[in-house]
């Protein structure tokens, strides 16, 4: 893990491990703590990919063709030389029998600020409310 400049991996007593990124934890902040096996997933690091910790689920709607779906991410990115904690709001669309396809959601280039998340949705709902449901028929 030496090439992982600022992440520390701490085992705990029960088997699991906690993370720490420049000495902060990170699993407990989230509450959390990992199974050993994330160790292995953090080496991918050094290669530039990131490292999903978790996800929480947000919302989803469906309609004819697609599932699409909202969370909020909580991984390691590398940043420059070191690692750092992203959080991303991200939408994952699914067409039936297909993969999903994820994709971060972003405000001009910038992650979304919770502030951003809550509006996003508000305006979601209402144009799926206004533009394409008709609540006096389901179909």
């Amino acid at each position: 893990m030496s090439d992982l400049s600022n992440i520390s991996v701490t085992p705990a007593e029960d088997g699991m491990i906690s993370l720490l990124i420049d000495g902060q934890p990170l699993s407990e902040k989230y509450g959390m703590k990992f199974d050993p096996s994330i160790a292995e997933e953090l080496k991918a690091l050094s290669s530039g990919q990131s490292v999903k910790l978790f996800e929480q689920f947000v919302f989803s709607h469906s309609d004819l063709n697609f599932e699409h779906a909202y969370s909020y991410t909580l991984g390691i990115v590398k940043d420059g030389d070191h690692y750092k904690a992203a959080k991303h709001f991200v939408y994952k669309i699914t067409a039936s029998g297909q993969p999903p396809i994820e994709h971060v959601i972003t405000k001009q280039g910038e992650p979304m600020s919770a502030e951003d998340v809550r509006e996003f949705i508000q305006a979601h709902i209402a144009k799926s409310l206004s533009d394409y449901t008709d609540l006096n028929y389901a179909y």
